[in-house]
């Protein structure tokens, strides 16, 4: 173990999960179509190598683990409850533990980087560093991918799957490696407050400049207009954290920068409104009203009917999921399941904004959260990665902080 410490083992583990998360998302599934693949993720590589890492900053850390806190041990008593209501409606109901297996090595991730404060930029490596440069790559790869005419790439049952857009498809969207347009486009907000956060990492300012702007092109691509919401929330998250507010005062520039904000936020209201209903929040309000009658009807979840099965909604709209990745953990895994999920969810969220103290992981999670209450944006085998950009996102400030003081 000495030996593994000493070399950093953890380090270059966490590097290959980067890998296989951003580059080569290899995993299996009973489904080799787009959406019921994501549905249905089973065995990822990359969370058979989070699971490695985190035995070792278990063994490596377990003089700490005496010391739990309150919050430690109801979060802990919540995934507890969780497991052992999954497993009941798996067993009885559903029959598919997958997801409740990637769900929980998810929030054990997310507990035991909060927990242990790990950084990932200690050491021989920066593995914030490498982290973004692996976004950075991969994003790159989306455009080049784009560009050659597809939409959409899987790596699933040890096969390359290849997607094209119909043709005569509504809309133009761009997928990547993920399973939807709003799931690019979480992940795409998501790595732009990482970037935002800690943009010194950064060669210099042109090389983070042309970093963004490669999110940003691959986030027009997706054609998330929720997404390009989310970006303003998060610049104005980013801009409210560098202002020392006991020695703020306003100057013209301030109110010209405002303006011109304002003016880009007033341009992509237009273009929302262009082609959505805003009175129904794109049709939002009536799929969540028909998702909820079927919840009631089925508390014990749809199981494996999700995906297809059709909902019809009031307007006469056909839709085989919720538009809503929690009101979907009901729908799916039954009532008990999907509240505790929402309550591990919504505990990380009060948590990492309490301890964060910070603009941007308020911009962050408001626009994290507007995504996932609008589609079904966020897959099992995404959660983790998500997780670790909040929690680099919420102890950057603290961080700041702690260097300050010394």
């Amino acid at each position: 173990m000495n030996w593994l410490k000493e070399h950093e083992i953890d380090s270059w583990i966490l590097r290959a999960a980067f890998v296989f998360m951003l580059l080569f998302p290899a995993f299996y599934s009973p489904h080799t179509d787009v959406y019921q693949s994501a549905y249905y993720a089973g065995f990822s590589w990359a969370y058979f190598l989070l699971v490695l890492y985190m035995l070792l900053q278990l063994v490596w850390n377990r003089g700490k683990l005496a010391r739990i806190h309150a919050a430690a041990a109801v979060y802990f008593g919540v995934l507890l409850l969780y497991n052992v209501l999954s497993l009941y409606f798996n067993h009885k109901y559903l029959h598919w533990y997958w997801e409740q297996i990637n769900n929980t090595e998810a929030f054990l991730f997310m507990a035991v980087l909060l927990g242990f404060q790990i950084r990932l930029d200690e050491g021989k490596h920066d593995n914030i560093r490498f982290l973004m440069r692996c976004i950075v790559i991969s994003n790159v790869g989306s455009i080049i991918y784009y560009l050659m005419g597809y939409t959409n790439l899987l790596i699933c049952n040890n096969q390359f799957i290849f997607f094209e857009l119909p043709s005569n498809f509504y809309e133009t969207r761009h997928y990547w490696i993920y399973s939807h347009k709003s799931e690019y486009a979480l992940m795409l907000v998501a790595f732009m407050a990482l970037f935002t956060a800690y943009r010194k990492k950064f060669k210099n300012m042109l090389t983070f400049l042309l970093s963004m702007a490669v999110l940003l092109f691959c986030l027009y691509l997706t054609h998330s207009w929720t997404g390009i919401a989310g970006v303003f929330l998060i610049i104005l998250g980013g801009v409210l954290d560098q202002v020392n507010w006991k020695e703020f005062r306003p100057k013209k520039w301030h109110f010209a920068a405002a303006a011109v904000f304002l003016a880009a936020g007033g341009a992509v209201a237009w273009e929302v409104l262009s082609e959505r209903n805003i009175m129904t929040l794109g049709d939002r309000v009536p799929i969540w009203k028909a998702v909820w009658q079927v919840i009631l009807d089925h508390p014990e979840g749809w199981g494996m009917r999700f995906g297809t099965s059709m909902i019809q909604t009031e307007t006469g709209l056909l839709v085989n999921n919720a538009h809503n990745v929690f009101l979907n953990q009901m729908l799916r895994f039954s009532i008990p399941v999907g509240i505790c999920f929402i309550l591990l969810f919504l505990g990380l969220v009060v948590y990492t904004l309490v301890k964060s103290r910070s603009f941007l992981m308020a911009g962050t999670w408001l626009a994290l959260l507007l995504l996932l209450d609008m589609d079904y944006s966020m897959m099992s085998l995404q959660m983790a990665l998500l997780f670790l950009i909040v929690y680099l996102v919420s102890i950057k400030k603290k961080n700041e902080r702690l260097k300050q003081a010394l």
